[in-house]
Protein backbone atom coordinates (compact mmCIF):
# COMPACT_ATOMS: atom_id res chain seq x y z
CA UNK A 1 0.00 0.00 0.00
CA UNK A 2 2.91 2.53 0.65
CA UNK A 3 4.70 1.97 -2.98
CA UNK A 4 1.03 2.41 -4.39
CA UNK A 5 0.43 5.76 -2.25
CA UNK A 6 4.03 7.11 -3.32
CA UNK A 7 3.18 6.42 -6.81
CA UNK A 8 0.05 8.15 -7.12
CA UNK A 9 1.03 11.00 -5.05
CA UNK A 10 4.23 10.99 -7.92
CA UNK A 11 1.64 11.09 -10.61
CA UNK A 12 -0.59 14.06 -9.14
CA UNK A 13 2.36 15.95 -8.22
CA UNK A 14 3.61 15.61 -12.00
CA UNK A 15 0.63 16.55 -13.18
CA UNK A 16 0.10 19.47 -10.89
CA UNK A 17 3.31 20.90 -11.87
CA UNK A 18 3.06 20.64 -15.53
CA UNK A 19 -0.21 22.58 -14.93
CA UNK A 20 1.53 25.18 -13.58
CA UNK A 21 4.48 25.23 -15.97
CA UNK A 22 2.16 26.39 -18.58
CA UNK A 23 0.72 28.81 -16.47
CA UNK A 24 4.43 30.38 -16.18
CA UNK A 25 5.06 30.00 -19.35
CA UNK A 26 1.76 32.30 -20.45
CA UNK A 27 2.90 34.95 -17.90
CA UNK A 28 6.38 34.79 -19.07
CA UNK A 29 7.75 34.70 -15.44
CA UNK A 30 9.95 31.88 -13.65
CA UNK A 31 9.00 32.50 -10.37
CA UNK A 32 5.54 31.95 -10.78
CA UNK A 33 6.74 28.32 -9.73
CA UNK A 34 6.98 30.08 -5.99
CA UNK A 35 2.79 30.01 -5.83
CA UNK A 36 2.98 26.52 -7.10
CA UNK A 37 5.11 25.39 -4.60
CA UNK A 38 3.26 25.20 -1.09
CA UNK A 39 -0.07 24.12 -2.67
CA UNK A 40 1.78 21.08 -4.34
CA UNK A 41 2.43 19.88 -0.59
CA UNK A 42 -1.69 20.32 -0.19
CA UNK A 43 -1.97 17.70 -3.73
CA UNK A 44 0.36 15.04 -1.81
CA UNK A 45 -1.34 14.90 1.14
CA UNK A 46 -4.95 15.25 0.43
CA UNK A 47 -4.07 11.97 -2.06
CA UNK A 48 -2.71 10.45 1.01
CA UNK A 49 -6.08 11.44 2.74
CA UNK A 50 -8.53 10.48 0.44
CA UNK A 51 -7.07 7.06 -0.41
CA UNK A 52 -6.33 6.19 3.62
CA UNK A 53 -9.14 8.35 5.11
CA UNK A 54 -7.84 8.39 8.83
CA UNK A 55 -7.82 10.56 12.00
CA UNK A 56 -4.01 10.89 11.46
CA UNK A 57 -4.34 11.74 7.28
CA UNK A 58 -6.89 14.14 7.65
CA UNK A 59 -5.29 15.63 10.66
CA UNK A 60 -1.41 16.41 8.20
CA UNK A 61 -3.76 17.27 5.07
CA UNK A 62 -5.20 19.92 7.15
CA UNK A 63 -2.48 21.17 8.91
CA UNK A 64 -0.77 21.37 5.48
CA UNK A 65 -3.29 23.32 4.39
CA UNK A 66 -3.39 25.49 6.54
CA UNK A 67 0.61 25.95 6.03
CA UNK A 68 -0.02 26.43 2.06
CA UNK A 69 -2.88 29.09 2.34
CA UNK A 70 -1.16 31.18 3.81
CA UNK A 71 2.24 30.59 2.54
CA UNK A 72 0.68 30.39 -1.15
CA UNK A 73 -0.94 33.66 -0.31
CA UNK A 74 2.28 35.13 0.94
CA UNK A 75 4.19 34.20 -2.21
CA UNK A 76 0.93 35.39 -4.61
CA UNK A 77 0.92 38.76 -3.26
CA UNK A 78 5.18 39.38 -3.63
CA UNK A 79 4.82 37.87 -7.15
CA UNK A 80 1.65 39.96 -8.45
CA UNK A 81 3.00 43.25 -7.27
CA UNK A 82 6.87 43.11 -7.94
CA UNK A 83 8.69 42.38 -10.99
CA UNK A 84 10.42 38.88 -11.07
CA UNK A 85 12.64 37.27 -8.58
CA UNK A 86 16.33 38.49 -9.74
CA UNK A 87 17.40 34.72 -8.60
CA UNK A 88 15.59 33.45 -11.35
CA UNK A 89 16.25 36.19 -13.92
CA UNK A 90 19.84 34.99 -13.46
CA UNK A 91 19.48 31.63 -13.34
CA UNK A 92 17.92 32.01 -16.87
CA UNK A 93 21.23 33.50 -18.24
CA UNK A 94 23.42 30.41 -17.90
CA UNK A 95 21.20 28.55 -19.82
CA UNK A 96 21.79 27.76 -23.32
CA UNK A 97 18.64 26.84 -25.74
CA UNK A 98 15.39 27.29 -25.26
CA UNK A 99 14.44 28.58 -21.62
CA UNK A 100 11.29 26.91 -21.33
CA UNK A 101 12.09 23.38 -21.80
CA UNK A 102 15.25 23.99 -19.48
CA UNK A 103 12.75 25.38 -16.87
CA UNK A 104 10.26 22.73 -17.31
CA UNK A 105 12.91 20.22 -16.48
CA UNK A 106 15.27 22.08 -14.02
CA UNK A 107 12.94 24.14 -12.38
CA UNK A 108 9.07 22.86 -12.30
CA UNK A 109 10.24 19.13 -12.25
CA UNK A 110 13.01 19.18 -9.77
CA UNK A 111 10.74 21.14 -7.32
CA UNK A 112 8.13 18.62 -8.07
CA UNK A 113 10.66 16.19 -6.77
CA UNK A 114 11.30 17.68 -3.81
CA UNK A 115 7.60 17.85 -3.01
CA UNK A 116 7.45 14.43 -3.13
CA UNK A 117 10.45 13.54 -1.17
CA UNK A 118 9.49 16.29 1.60
CA UNK A 119 5.94 15.06 1.70
CA UNK A 120 7.24 11.15 2.37
CA UNK A 121 5.69 12.16 5.97
CA UNK A 122 1.93 11.96 4.96
CA UNK A 123 2.47 8.37 3.50
CA UNK A 124 4.17 6.85 6.28
CA UNK A 125 2.15 7.93 9.12
CA UNK A 126 -0.85 5.90 7.75
CA UNK A 127 0.82 2.97 7.50
CA UNK A 128 -0.32 1.71 10.81
CA UNK A 129 -3.34 3.27 13.26
CA UNK A 130 -2.66 4.31 16.48
CA UNK A 131 -5.63 3.26 19.31
CA UNK A 132 -5.85 6.51 20.39
CA UNK A 133 -3.76 10.10 20.59
CA UNK A 134 -0.87 9.59 22.84
CA UNK A 135 1.74 12.29 24.22
CA UNK A 136 3.69 12.36 20.99
CA UNK A 137 0.87 13.50 19.04
CA UNK A 138 -0.23 15.77 21.21
CA UNK A 139 3.39 17.70 21.11
CA UNK A 140 3.42 17.61 17.58
CA UNK A 141 0.69 19.42 17.33
CA UNK A 142 1.27 21.92 19.89
CA UNK A 143 5.00 22.36 18.18
CA UNK A 144 3.49 23.11 14.51
CA UNK A 145 1.03 25.04 15.96
CA UNK A 146 3.94 27.29 17.65
CA UNK A 147 5.80 27.24 14.28
CA UNK A 148 2.57 28.58 12.23
CA UNK A 149 2.29 31.70 14.30
CA UNK A 150 6.14 32.41 14.46
CA UNK A 151 6.45 32.13 10.27
CA UNK A 152 3.27 33.93 10.28
CA UNK A 153 4.39 36.47 12.48
CA UNK A 154 7.51 36.64 11.14
CA UNK A 155 6.51 37.34 7.84
CA UNK A 156 3.63 39.94 8.48
CA UNK A 157 6.82 41.79 10.59
CA UNK A 158 8.72 41.74 7.71
CA UNK A 159 6.14 42.63 5.19
CA UNK A 160 4.94 45.89 7.22
CA UNK A 161 8.97 46.60 7.04
CA UNK A 162 9.25 46.40 4.10
CA UNK A 163 6.02 48.52 2.85
CA UNK A 164 7.66 51.68 4.45
CA UNK A 165 9.42 53.57 2.22
CA UNK A 166 11.73 55.05 5.13
CA UNK A 167 13.41 51.51 5.52
CA UNK A 168 14.26 51.12 1.70
CA UNK A 169 17.72 49.44 1.60
CA UNK A 170 17.70 48.81 5.69
CA UNK A 171 17.50 45.79 7.81
CA UNK A 172 15.33 44.38 9.62
CA UNK A 173 16.41 43.96 12.90
CA UNK A 174 12.75 44.20 15.66
CA UNK A 175 10.29 42.03 16.77
CA UNK A 176 11.40 38.09 15.80
CA UNK A 177 14.19 39.35 13.66
CA UNK A 178 16.15 40.88 16.81
CA UNK A 179 16.52 37.25 18.10
CA UNK A 180 17.37 35.18 14.63
CA UNK A 181 18.01 36.16 11.21
CA UNK A 182 15.65 34.06 9.55
CA UNK A 183 12.78 33.36 12.14
CA UNK A 184 10.04 33.00 9.57
CA UNK A 185 12.04 29.86 8.17
CA UNK A 186 12.54 28.80 11.85
CA UNK A 187 8.72 28.56 11.78
CA UNK A 188 8.66 26.67 8.63
CA UNK A 189 11.07 23.80 9.44
CA UNK A 190 9.15 23.36 12.98
CA UNK A 191 6.07 22.52 11.44
CA UNK A 192 7.54 20.14 9.08
CA UNK A 193 9.44 18.33 12.05
CA UNK A 194 6.37 18.38 14.07
CA UNK A 195 4.47 16.70 10.94
CA UNK A 196 7.55 14.41 11.01
CA UNK A 197 6.62 12.99 14.75
CA UNK A 198 3.57 12.56 13.54
CA UNK A 199 4.60 10.18 10.98
CA UNK A 200 6.58 8.16 13.85
CA UNK A 201 3.18 6.70 14.97
CA UNK A 202 3.08 4.49 11.64
CA UNK A 203 5.47 1.54 10.51
CA UNK A 204 8.59 3.14 9.31
CA UNK A 205 6.94 6.28 10.42
CA UNK A 206 11.47 6.70 10.81
CA UNK A 207 11.46 7.26 6.65
CA UNK A 208 8.95 10.02 6.88
CA UNK A 209 11.63 12.30 8.82
CA UNK A 210 13.69 11.89 5.61
CA UNK A 211 11.00 14.67 4.25
CA UNK A 212 11.50 17.46 7.29
CA UNK A 213 15.45 16.65 7.19
CA UNK A 214 15.81 17.20 3.12
CA UNK A 215 13.63 20.69 3.66
CA UNK A 216 16.11 21.43 6.86
CA UNK A 217 18.98 21.28 4.32
CA UNK A 218 17.49 23.20 1.55
CA UNK A 219 16.55 25.98 3.51
CA UNK A 220 20.11 26.04 5.69
CA UNK A 221 22.33 25.21 3.10
CA UNK A 222 21.13 25.67 -0.05
CA UNK A 223 18.48 27.73 -1.47
CA UNK A 224 17.09 29.15 1.37
CA UNK A 225 19.54 31.15 3.79
CA UNK A 226 22.78 30.95 1.55
CA UNK A 227 21.40 33.17 -1.66
CA UNK A 228 19.94 35.74 0.92
CA UNK A 229 23.14 35.76 2.91
CA UNK A 230 25.25 36.28 -0.15
CA UNK A 231 23.01 39.16 -1.69
CA UNK A 232 24.30 41.32 1.50
CA UNK A 233 27.79 40.90 1.56
CA UNK A 234 28.26 44.14 0.96
CA UNK A 235 25.60 45.61 3.37
CA UNK A 236 28.12 47.01 6.45
CA UNK A 237 24.53 47.32 8.56
CA UNK A 238 23.16 43.68 7.59
CA UNK A 239 27.10 42.47 8.56
CA UNK A 240 26.74 44.11 12.04
CA UNK A 241 23.45 42.44 12.45
CA UNK A 242 24.52 39.29 11.87
CA UNK A 243 27.59 39.26 13.84
CA UNK A 244 25.22 39.26 16.94
CA UNK A 245 22.16 37.87 15.29
CA UNK A 246 21.65 34.06 15.71
CA UNK A 247 21.22 32.87 11.68
CA UNK A 248 18.25 30.08 12.67
CA UNK A 249 16.96 29.43 15.77
CA UNK A 250 15.72 32.55 18.13
CA UNK A 251 18.55 33.47 21.22
CA UNK A 252 19.27 36.43 22.75
CA UNK A 253 21.29 39.10 20.90
CA UNK A 254 24.73 38.55 21.53
CA UNK A 255 26.65 41.80 22.56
Amino acid sequence: MTSHLLLVNAGAILVYMTLWFFVAKKRDRLDTVDSAWGSGFVVAAWAVALQEPSGRSVLIAGLITLWSSRLTSHLAKRTLTKSEDPRYVELAKKWQGSKWVRAYFSIFLLQGLLVWVISLPTVFAVSKQAVKPDLVMTLAIVLWAIGFAIESLADRQLANFLSQPKNKGKTMQSGLWRYSRHPNFFGELTQWWAIGLIALQGDHGWIGLIGPLVLSILIIFVSGIPPIEKRREGNAEYQAYKRRTSSLIPLPPRS
